[in-house]
């Protein structure tokens, strides 16, 4: 098996993994962008460029999402 292939069974497995265990969508959307993040660290040099970048996308979109999350937890802390 590649690396290449290696790489994106993690990232599969992550996110099955995330779906099973988390008990909301917060938390999973969390985990998701956790995973996509190692993912693009350890298969920068393994994975082709089309891949890392739609892995890019996905993680700015998380990210956009995780800012969304923390931002509403703030707000309900403060009120």
């Amino acid at each position: 098996m590649a690396m290449r292939e290696n790489v994106v069974l993690f990232l599969a497995l992550w996110i099955i993994t995330a779906a099973l265990v988390s008990p909301s969508v917060e938390i999973f959307l969390t985990i998701a962008l956790i995973g996509i993040l190692i993912t693009l660290e350890i298969g920068e040099f393994y994975l082709p460029r089309d891949v890392k970048s739609s892995l890019k996308l996905s993680a700015y979109l998380l990210l956009l999402a995780f800012a969304f999350i923390v931002a509403r937890k703030v707000y309900e802390v403060i009120k």
